[in-house]
């Protein structure tokens, strides 16, 4: 059982390290070129001062004794006496090759410029200053180190923990292999139906379900917009044998949402209208306003479909399979801009990421769903749409229970015969 993320953690541990060696650098190069500064004028000072008896007349040999004195010390790469000529008098130093900073001052007896003095100091280079500071570097190194084995023995999960996410990912693979399963059967039995009503030309009554219809205007709807989030462009990459599954089972969710929503706010599944089903765009559905508990069923299907598109997400994830985040919003007509509750729903979750869903209501249908819902103001408004649209923040412990209750019922749900709507009478 590894700790999470261990790559991560490593990584950012040798950024910290190589940072941190970079800084050490830095700061051991500002405090040395601040010493050699303090170090060089100190130096041609004195020089200037021991050699100025000895420029007046030039005593060559004096002044050699003189710059291999100071020559000595290990800083120093090279030294030069020069006459009010420029003309050299006397040099020294054991580094002459070296590169490093020049310090210059004139020589001045009674004001009158007798000779110059030139001191090169050694500037250390980066592997120098690495090596004097080989203490410090190692140091950082060891507790870096210490850091990454403190993580993998703190962050490393529990038996029982590691237990529980396996149980966990079983029961998600059991639930996901559960609606492969329905969605397979669904379609045998409506093959089967079609051909034994077509045998046997009686009247069988099927499921209510969602009629589907054409995009329209209607200004006295709720409609519901459910989109993908594809902020890479993924859907553009997958073929349709790929895609249109995924898609179908997507609507298969969607219709069982409506369906068991709808019978808990004692409405029919043929009082939603389907507008657009699922693919590349999302789907779009809608409801007469004026039907009871309109609002709050429609808001109790996005919230489960949003619940069973999370699990269907994890579950693809661990399997590497193609699969998106999906991000919804609930809205009537606005009039101010001329948008109907159709095109504003798209319009407004066009403005949400993955996992996140809005709503657009008058006054007296946000009063009917304030003790399910607790709503935040949508940021960065920019139009009468979203400046009066609210984000689902979290429910209240009845809706919430409702909403996981329908979800893992459309899960575990059994495979019955489907008969689809268009045998529903013959």
């Amino acid at each position: 059982m590894n700790a999470p993320r261990q790559g991560l953690f490593a990584s950012l541990l040798i950024v910290s390290f190589a940072f941190h060696t970079f800084l050490l650098v830095v700061a051991t190069t500002h405090q040395l070129n601040e010493n050699r500064a303090s170090q060089g004028q100190l130096m041609t000072s004195q020089l200037v001062t021991d050699s100025l008896a000895e420029l007046e007349p030039a005593n060559t040999v004096s002044l050699a004794l003189l710059a291999n004195r100071y020559a000595t010390n290990p800083s120093v790469a090279s030294i030069r006496i020069l006459d009010a000529q420029k003309q050299v008098l006397a040099t020294s130093g054991m580094a002459k090759t070296r590169q490093g900073e020049v310090f210059v001052r004139d020589a001045l007896q009674n004001e009158k410029k007798v000779g110059t003095i030139e001191i090169t100091l050694i500037k250390p280079s980066i592997g120098e200053i690495l090596r004097t500071q080989w203490l410090a570097i190692l140091v950082s190194l060891l507790i870096h180190a210490f850091l990454w084995l403190a993580y993998r023995a703190i962050a490393r999960p529990t038996r029982s923990e590691y237990l529980a996410r396996i149980n966990n990912e079983a029961r998600l693979k059991h639930e996901i292999q559960q609606l492969t399963e329905a969605l397979e059967a669904e379609k045998a039995n409506r093959s089967i139906a079609i051909a034994q009503a077509q045998q046997n030309p009686i009247k069988v009554k099927a499921e209510p379900k969602p009629t589907i219809a054409p995009l329209e205007n209607n200004q006295d709807v709720l409609a519901l917009n459910i989109q993908y989030y594809d902020p890479k462009q993924l859907m553009n990459t997958v073929n349709q044998s790929v895609s249109v599954p995924y898609f179908k089972l997507c609507q298969i969710f969607l219709n069982k949402s409506i369906e068991l929503s709808a019978q808990h706010f004692k409405l029919s599944a043929k009082d939603f209208t389907i507008h657009q089903e699922f693919g590349q765009n999302g789907a779009l559905i809608s409801i007469d306003a004026e039907k009871p508990d309109a609002a709050q069923c429609i808001l109790m299907i996005g919230s489960v479909f949003q619940l069973l598109s999370e699990v269907l997400y994890k579950r693809y994830r661990e399997d590497k399979r193609f699969v998106l985040q999906t991000r919804c919003a609930v809205t009537n007509a606005v009039e101010a801009m001329q948008l109907d509750a159709l095109q504003a729903a798209e319009r407004l979750t066009n403005h949400l990421i993955a996992k996140e869903m809005a709503l657009y209501l008058s006054n007296d249908q946000l009063k009917h769903i304030d003790d399910c819902y607790q709503l935040v103001a949508l940021p960065n408004p920019s139009n009468v749409l979203t400046r009066h649209s609210f984000m689902i923040n979290g429910m209240s412990n009845d809706c919430a229970e409702l909403a996981q209750n329908i979800r893992t019922e459309i899960l575990k749900a059994k495979k019955n015969p489907v008969i689809s709507d268009s045998v529903s009478e013959i």
